[in-house]
């Protein structure tokens, strides 16, 4: 989907239910959102607006909430704006000159009419125009609904009222909304409002018809909140989420008000800017968590995975950064054969076993589940058709995803790497199957590893120890299934260590993944079913001991 090519469309705000936390559903674009969809003449454009009245857990919390939220979606720059005092009310004495010449009219019509305001008040050059006339047109219709659903509930409301209101609206259109717009491509990012604090009944019309258009609209109040349950108390346009702590907080939380920085915790801050560099090679923990993986499977011989294996991912060939992106040098090989002296064999499959971060399996299959056909689960993430559109932000928020405790920078390469695997296969097609089966059958085992796998990647600090996955397959234990094979592609993909030592040199992996994914290593001799030893400690002879040599 291009750019902007649906901007010519009417655009037809509907409600979204977020799951988990805001700032991660306000960053989705709206054609990734539930819901989207577009015909020949409208886009249905799916938007946040919640309302969150009181505080969750703590003031302190509450607080630090609001502040990251507000530092997060300042990143989309002319697309965010944030009321924490109201709106302004100043208008210029030329527009309140234009304004009161509508009014005079309006008022000699006889009554309040929707239609009537809007079209005097267009007569006087207040309706903001825009290059996109769908969306002029759009404004002034969507804006005459909201004031006849206003006028129609409040038939009792004096006409000096309903004259400020629509004074203030017409004042906010051309002060915010034409701004707010202005970059808003209907295939991405849409604009987004954070309101924090008491509001009027003005300004609950203003938000509520921003949001018509396809805005985000976010509005705390730690107190409570009487003007919109005024204007919709069925909740037609809005959701509320009540707590019950109540607190006031005079205003909007600023970093450098509402926390003291000790002079360690200032320290930090200048270390983690200048120390902690993309650049620096010197890394705090933790600090690549939110950033895009791709793996580098390393091409070794076998005595340099011997060297390598041991070293942490920033001391890898291969290992770097670009952007948001961390390229991760990976192994992933297959030993066939043992050497000639067994005990050589052994010490060396027990030094890798012994390092940190090892799922270790000498008996087979490594999957003792049966991995049920996910067809539905498949089809509302990838629909059929729609090719060039697995929805990973939608499998992100699926209540059958069961990787959502892991941290979120994890759970999205997690979702990216599935994508991958499904998109372009490096899995035989075994049994021929048509394509769309075979994918099923791929993403139904992916979305259902076991919780040790998931504990692994979680345990994954990029630039630091590399997990790893040591097989030892005799043919005497069981074998490497399909799924197995599906999985190992997988957490290749993730940058994990694989290793499969197999003595009798049979096949095995070959069967199933591609032989560009892996490298083959072939010792001196075949053996069959040989059962795993544990290496027997070495022994030290009078220098060894003194001199370790």
């Amino acid at each position: 989907m291009k750019n902007w090519s649906l901007n010519h469309l009417e655009v037809e705000g509907i409600k979204w239910q977020i799951s988990g936390d805001v700032i991660t559903n306000a960053k989705v674009p709206v054609s990734n959102r539930d819901g989207f969809n577009y015909s020949s003449n409208a886009v249905k454009i799916p938007r946040i607006f919640y309302r969150f009245i009181g505080i969750k857990e703590n003031i302190n919390s509450y607080k630090a909430e609001l502040f990251k939220i507000d530092k997060e979606l300042s990143k989309f720059g002319a697309l965010y704006v944030r009321f924490d005092k109201g709106l302004n009310r100043e208008i210029s004495l030329g527009t309140l000159g234009k304004l009161d010449n509508a009014w005079n009219r309006i008022y000699a019509l006889g009554g309040i009419n929707s239609n009537t305001i809007i079209e005097e008040i267009e007569k006087e050059g207040l309706i903001p125009i825009f290059n996109n006339k769908i969306l002029e047109l759009q404004v002034k219709n969507n804006l005459r609904g909201l004031l006849e659903f206003y006028i129609r509930n409040n038939e009792d409301i004096e006409k000096s009222k309903i004259k400020l209101i629509i004074n203030n609206i017409t004042h906010w259109l051309n002060l915010y909304f034409k701004k707010l717009i202005k970059d808003f491509d209907y295939t991405s990012i849409n604009p987004k409002i954070l309101y924090f604090g008491d509001i009027s009944i003005d300004e609950v019309i203003f938000l509520n018809f921003v949001s018509t258009l396809g805005v985000d609209v976010l509005y705390y109040n730690p107190q409570g909140d009487e003007s919109f349950d005024k204007f919709d108390p069925n909740g037609i346009f809005s959701t509320e989420i009540l707590y019950n702590t109540r607190e006031a907080l005079e205003q909007f939380p600023r970093e450098d008000t509402d926390r003291y920085k000790t002079s360690a915790y200032e320290a930090k801050e200048y270390m983690n800017k200048s120390l902690f560099t993309d650049e620096s090679g010197f890394y705090r923990p933790w600090q690549f968590v939110e950033y895009e993986i791709e793996n580098v499977t390393l091409k070794t011989t076998y005595e340099e995975i011997k060297i390598w294996i041991k070293e942490n991912t920033q001391f890898r060939d291969g290992w770097k950064i670009e952007g948001k992106k961390l390229f991760i040098p990976n192994i992933f090989a297959k030993i066939s054969g043992t050497h000639n002296d067994l005990e050589e064999y052994w010490r060396e499959i027990s030094k890798i076993i012994e390092l940190k971060n090892v799922l270790f399996y000498d008996k087979l299959p490594l999957n003792k589940k049966v991995f049920h056909i996910e067809y539905n689960k498949f089809c509302d993430i990838y629909p059929r058709g729609a090719y060039s559109e697995f929805d990973i932000y939608k499998l992100l928020r699926a209540p059958w995803w069961k990787y959502k405790d892991l941290r979120l920078g994890l759970q999205r390469n997690i979702a990216e790497k599935i994508k991958e695997i499904i998109i372009n296969p490096v899995i035989q097609n075994i049994d021929d199957e048509e394509l769309r089966d075979f994918q099923v059958y791929l993403f139904s085992v992916l979305i259902n590893l076991e919780p040790k796998i998931m504990e692994l990647l979680q345990g994954f600090d990029y630039p630091g120890e590399v997990p790893k996955i040591i097989i030892y397959n005799n043919e005497k234990n069981g074998n490497l299934t399909y799924e197995d094979s599906i999985m190992l592609a997988f957490l290749n993909k993730m940058g994990v260590d694989i290793m499969i030592f197999n003595p009798s040199g049979y096949s095995d992996i070959e069967r199933f993944i591609s032989k560009t994914e892996y490298d083959n290593h072939t010792l001196e001799k075949m053996r069959f079913k040989l059962d795993y030893q544990k290496a027997t400690e070495e022994k030290k002879g009078f220098f060894k001991k003194f001199f370790g040599k």
